[in-house]
């Protein structure tokens, strides 16, 4: 298997990866103009070889021409502010809009920093971004402009995962190429404040939590104000996001902040029902004991406004640098901070009830959304820990003490008898897991932190939503390419390991500060472009365009896309692409996690 590790290892130490109501049918005028690429795009007005100006209502942004994969340019706008910067008094606080800047041009041409964060994931990580980091980016094919005349383009708006802890929207890891080459897209990536900056909470309005996922809200609403000055259609925007972009995809669904702002959302191996997104139980509790590792003294006798004081004053890069002595083992659990639930009476509140209740009680906006996941999910944690003689001993000698810590489940000799009688049916006392179960562990942590609650959304939402208005989807990617995130996962090693976390990422961003570009005429490059398509041709429609589109499942009458019938598996045989309709539905698995969740 032919991969450049160089690459890959230089961006996770250097940058730091995370890894409807529109009223549009698929007959209008307006779809079959945005199922092709626009005509406009080419003007001859806008084939001058210049720094593209777009004006809206903050004020001018002057971007950049950068070059497509397919030989053509489109326009790029980079760093452009939509909150205020969140340091000093602004720090643990809801964002607050950017000021317009007037008359002046702003400078769109470069990109900002990430988000200050630490990622556990990499080997001695060092803390790296910065925390004035509220930017975004806006991409659009060349020539595409509100002025063109000709009809909006929907917009794609990226959310990227990392856990809540990491990530960034820079297109060396977000890259804009092939989404730009169909020229049918605006497409927006935004960031957001991570870790303890974003997620923080002493139960309170004096420090009220989820900042991340406001800062979310807020660039939407970004979108919703000024995407038409791009050429985008703030009638037709879908969200899309990866890991815990997916689970912030999902929680905008459920969150009353984030109602119609987004028509279409798209999941990418996660949702808001997954483990490491259980709303922290005692948020001042964990501020406190955060205070105390940055030698803030006493912090249990002050008040919840005196401890936010003393923690407004500590450098970003010492407090986020810090958080790894409040982990229970090894790294983990890897999501420390993460969303909580906010008063009902609070002002912009995010969360006003745990995910799970929203989603089973169906307290949520109903549009179009899609789920993907990936065969060996469980990878982004497993390798790591199988890897490691150090750590794999001591989860052996200390199985019934590690494992709820890696399941987020609360310690429980059934709940481990269990699991090494479904995973590991031949494992002993003396040796609950060998090293010779890689795989096994790895399908472990694919159900419990992935696909049981990806799975048991999609179950729950077919039993309570208006699914003939607003269906679901789902894909399974298991197409095995060229390129794999098991080598950041595995600390370099170039072994098959499968499909795992984040490599369908691979297909839908051009990431040159990871992986070389594909060769011309590979199967990856013919993968990119049925990806890349199916992604948007949901984006437009609401639902997938599969080969196999809504066959009836055997000894069943729904006819939408659910777990029970027509997931789109996309596969390889030899050198060719197959898109598969398959069964996802897997009740032996349900059967086993519905007990523990």
């Amino acid at each position: 298997m032919s991969r450049s590790v160089v690459p890959l290892l230089f961006v996770v130490m250097q940058c730091v990866v995370s890894c409807t109501s529109s009223g549009y049918t698929s007959g209008s005028p307006l779809i079959a103009a945005v199922l092709k690429p626009n005509s406009s795009c080419d003007s001859k007005e806008q084939r001058q070889d210049r720094e593209p100006i777009v004006c809206m209502a903050d004020g001018c942004v002057r971007g950049v021409l950068k070059d497509g994969m397919a030989g053509e340019q489109y326009e790029a706008f980079l760093g452009i502010p939509f909150a205020k910067p969140p340091v000093g008094e602004l720090r643990f606080a809801d964002p607050i809009p950017t000021e317009a800047w007037g008359e002046k041009t702003y400078d769109a041409t470069t990109e900002r920093p990430m988000c200050l964060q630490r990622n556990d994931l990499l080997p001695n990580p060092p803390v790296t971004g910065s925390e004035d980091c509220l930017y975004l980016n806006v991409y659009r094919p060349k020539g595409c402009n509100e002025s063109s005349g000709a009809h909006p383009l929907p917009v794609i708006v990226y959310i990227h995962g990392g856990g809540f802890f990491s990530g960034t929207a820079s297109p060396l890891v977000v890259g804009p190429e092939y989404l730009m080459d169909s020229k049918r897209v605006i497409f927006v990536a935004i960031q957001y404040r991570l870790g303890v900056l974003g997620f923080l909470s002493t139960g309170d309005a004096i420090a009220p939590g989820n900042y991340g996922l406001k800062d979310q809200t807020l660039a939407l609403q970004w979108v919703q104000r000024h995407i038409r000055s791009f050429g985008g259609d703030q009638r037709l925007v879908t969200i899309v996001g990866q890991s815990a972009g997916a689970t912030s995809v999902h929680m905008h669904m459920i969150s009353p902040r984030s109602r119609g702002l987004f028509q279409r959302a798209i999941m990418m191996s996660g949702n808001s029902l997954v483990p490491w997104n259980i709303p922290t139980k005692n948020p001042l509790d964990l501020a406190q004991n955060t205070a105390r590792v940055v030698n803030v003294e006493a912090p249990e006798k002050l008040t919840s406004k005196m401890l936010i004081a003393k923690l407004r004053n500590v450098p970003g890069e010492k407090l986020v640098g810090s958080i790894y002595k409040l982990k229970q083992w090894s790294i983990d659990p890897l999501t420390l901070f993460r969303p909580v639930v906010e008063s009902k009476n609070a002002p912009n509140a995010f969360l006003i009830e745990e995910p799970k209740v929203s989603w089973q009680n169906g307290n949520y906006q109903q549009v179009p959304w899609m789920a993907g996941y990936v065969p060996n999910e469980g990878a982004v944690r497993a390798l790591a820990i199988f890897k490691n003689k150090q750590l794999f001993g001591e989860l052996k000698r200390n199985f019934s003490t590690i494992m709820p810590i890696l399941l987020e489940r609360p310690p429980s000799k059934t709940l481990m008898e269990r699991v090494r009688s479904r995973f590991f049916n031949d494992s002993t006392d003396t040796e609950p897991i060998r090293a010779d179960q890689l795989q096994s562990f790895i399908d472990l942590y694919s159900e419990a932190a992935f696909t049981y609650p990806i799975q048991l959304g999609v179950k729950q939402y077919t039993t309570v939503a208006n699914t003939a208005e607003a269906p679901v989807s789902v894909y399974k990617f298991s197409f095995k390419g060229i390129h794999s995130y098991s080598a950041i996962f595995a600390a370099g090693d170039l072994g098959d390991y499968g499909v795992v976390h984040c490599d369908d990422l691979n297909y839908l961003f051009r990431q040159p500060a990871i992986f070389p570009d594909f060769a011309t005429g590979s199967p990856e490059l013919k993968m990119v472009h049925t990806f890349v398509d199916f992604i948007i041709d949901f984006a437009i429609n609401g639902r997938a365009t599969p080969l196999a589109r809504y066959r009836k499942c055997k000894n069943d009458n729904q006819v939408y896309q659910s777990m029970n019938c027509d997931v789109q598996e996309f596969t390889r045989v030899g050198d060719n692409i197959q898109v598969q309709t398959i069964s996802g539905r897997n009740e032996e698995m349900f059967a086993f996690w519905k007990n523990f969740y």
